[in-house]
């Protein structure tokens, strides 16, 4: 959540350090030299120190993030400090020959502390080196969050497009079995199927579904699991939602409903067992800390099976 936020306001975030910084330099060199001067000289710093960190940060980072060439980078940072330290020393040097030709009154800010270009530059160094590994630390950090939150959009893609032919041919299953024995049966279980493709097919595409929909999707799938389980399975649900309006990613949930049906004991001398727990807090203390809580509890009786089928694929993220 944290990074999403981050990713949401990162422009924002960095516009709001670069006019801050902007300010306080302004707000340190005013005192030491005229007001248009000391604006000039602030925004000259500005925009060099813009230039190669965005340039560093934005193209050359992104560029060995890519490739995975970060050793390159390194290097390429390297130079781009240099040249930023060198930048802001022939600023220096630039209002230094302007005050000595009278364009700007001689300041305590340039003249008056005035050094040789290459110790100008050496003393820029340290400036350059925190100012570009800092925003390369910043997008570094941010192109990992959107890379991780690109993944886990792939695999939850994976899972639906799993699910969605999954869940269909099982129904599609039950209901012609059941045809042939209860049509009543039958035509509630169609009933209920529609309503689980319309989930899939319309609501499911968004990035977010409302909770209230997401557990009528799988309140649908349980009753088809128990038209086609009958007698032979006590299925136990417990809803306890204080807030269905809340918005979560749709097909998170549904493969553990699955695996408990398709997992259940099917030992003729007992009755198996699923039982379902959602519970949903809208608002609770965690360490004095506000927080929302989302629990989803399956439980399911279950006989022993074979050791698995190395290579086998199977449904679901593990």
């Amino acid at each position: 959540m944290k990074k999403t936020k981050f990713l949401q306001y990162y422009n924002l975030f960095i516009g709001c350090f670069w006019t801050i910084l902007f300010i306080t330099l302004w707000v340190q060199f005013m005192p030491r030299a005229s007001f248009i001067e000391s604006f000039l000289f602030t925004l000259s710093f500005t925009i060099c120190a813009f230039m190669f960190t965005t340039y560093a940060s934005k193209v050359l980072l992104k560029k060995a993030l890519l490739k995975r060439k970060i050793s390159i980078f390194l290097l390429q940072a390297v130079i781009m400090t240099l040249l930023l330290a060198f930048s802001l020393g022939l600023v220096i040097e630039g209002f230094y020959f302007l005050e000595s030709r009278g364009v700007f009154p001689v300041s305590a800010l340039i003249s008056e502390t005035h050094n040789p270009l290459y110790i100008e530059f050496f003393g820029m160094i340290p400036t350059s080196i925190l100012v570009i590994s800092g925003f390369c630390g910043l997008e570094f950090f941010r192109e990992h969050a959107r890379q991780e939150k690109s993944h886990l959009e792939e695999q939850l893609l994976f899972l639906r497009n799993q699910v969605n032919p999954h869940m269909m041919f099982n129904v599609l299953n039950h209901i012609h079995i059941l045809m042939q024995k209860n049509v009543d049966m039958a035509s509630e279980l169609l009933i209920s199927f529609s309503d689980i493709l319309r989930h899939q097919l319309y609501e499911c595409n968004n990035e977010k579904v409302l909770l209230q929909r997401e557990l009528k999707y799988i309140q649908d799938v349980v009753e088809i699991e128990k038209l086609q389980w009958g007698n032979e399975l006590n299925v136990d649900c417990q809803w306890e939602v204080e807030n269905d309006k809340k918005m979560i990613t749709p097909f998170v949930l549904i493969s553990f409903i699955e695996n408990a049906f398709k997992h259940v004991s099917r030992m003729p001398s007992e009755k198996g067992y699923v039982n379902l727990l959602v519970r949903q807090k809208a608002e609770v203390f965690i360490l004095l800390v506000k927080a929302e809580v989302f629990i989803l509890l399956v439980e399911n009786s279950k006989t022993p099976e074979p050791p698995r089928k190395k290579g086998r694929r199977r449904i679901g993220i593990s």
